[in-house]
């Protein structure tokens, strides 16, 4: 008795541990769940290139910004020193005429002092017989 319960006991572990094939319900069940996956798959992968050619539109567009920054920053950069280029000339400019008009004044100043010494001389030898003469000379600090 003992040999044959040992013996179906054995049959029967047997016949559990034999392997169960996929049912045909298991298989239309993986098919559409690999249907799925393949439809999700495409669903990203478009999601992907979208974001990708998003991604290459803000480049060109950042490139475009940083452009137009550059041109802005040159122009900037040009208008400030033809400003500062205008005002440097027109303080030389301005300020030529002025040296030149001193410059004469000073020439006039030297001879001036050098006529006016020999018209003060000239103007005192009169001034001994005019009294007149004299005290206006006095009056404006001239003798």
């Amino acid at each position: 008795m003992f040999v044959l319960f040992i013996l179906i006991t054995l049959l029967l572990s047997i016949a559990h541990a034999r392997e169960v094939p996929f049912t045909l319900e298991d298989r239309e069940m993986l098919r559409s769940i690999y249907i799925r996956m393949e439809k999700l798959e495409t669903k990203v992968e478009v999601a992907f290139n979208q974001i990708d050619k998003r991604f290459e539109q803000v480049d060109k567009k950042i490139d475009m910004l940083l452009t137009y920054m550059g041109i802005m920053a040159g122009a900037f950069v040009r208008i400030t020193a033809a400003t500062i280029g205008f005002a440097i000339w027109d303080r030389r400019s301005m300020i030529k005429p002025f040296e030149d008009k001193s410059k004469e004044i000073e020439k006039r100043f030297e001879k001036g002092e050098e006529m006016d010494r020999k018209f003060l001389e000239a103007l005192k030898t009169p001034t001994q017989k005019d009294r007149e003469l004299a005290e206006l000379l006095k009056r404006y600090n001239m003798l």
